[in-house]
């Protein structure tokens, strides 16, 4: 009975995640943006490979990243330093970025920015293999290394 309530409970929070990232991705359709999920273990390199494309590709092609991070804003602010919009998420003791975490970016970047003007967005996953996988945010492709 109690293995039965825990596989439902998974199910529906995955089907209640699901929906939120299928609305995330018909907003980034809308504005013709791609959106990349990067996701690998604490200290495998996202920002320092966010660092090398962003310097490469920043002016080629309009960019914004939404970076997650458990508690500060130290990755965020090195990426800031590339003259792109960077919207950090706090996910408190959330092991990553789930859908709903993702809308909240995607309303900053509507509240501040013109979302028509970008065409890729970089989602910095929190540093964990584990938990991101499962949980799409409305990505159209995940980068993990």
């Amino acid at each position: 009975m109690h293995q039965t309530f825990d596989a439902a409970l998974e199910i529906n929070l995955l089907h209640a995640n699901q929906e939120g990232a299928n609305h995330n991705r018909s907003h980034f359709d809308q504005w013709g943006i791609t959106c990349f999920n990067l996701m690998s273990s604490p200290g495998a390199g996202k920002t320092a490979l966010l660092e090398k494309t962003l310097s490469h590709l920043n002016k080629q092609l309009k960019m914004v990243v939404i970076e997650g991070d458990m508690t500060t804003e130290l990755d965020a602010d090195r990426l800031r330093s590339y003259n792109i919009p960077v919207i950090a998420i706090n996910t408190g003791r959330s092991c990553h970025l789930d859908s709903k975490m993702v809308a909240g970016g995607i309303h900053r970047l509507e509240t501040e920015y013109n979302p028509n003007d970008f065409e890729i967005v970089w989602v910095e996953n929190v540093g964990n293999l584990v938990c991101p996988a499962e949980f799409e945010v409305g990505e159209h492709a995940k980068v993990a290394f």
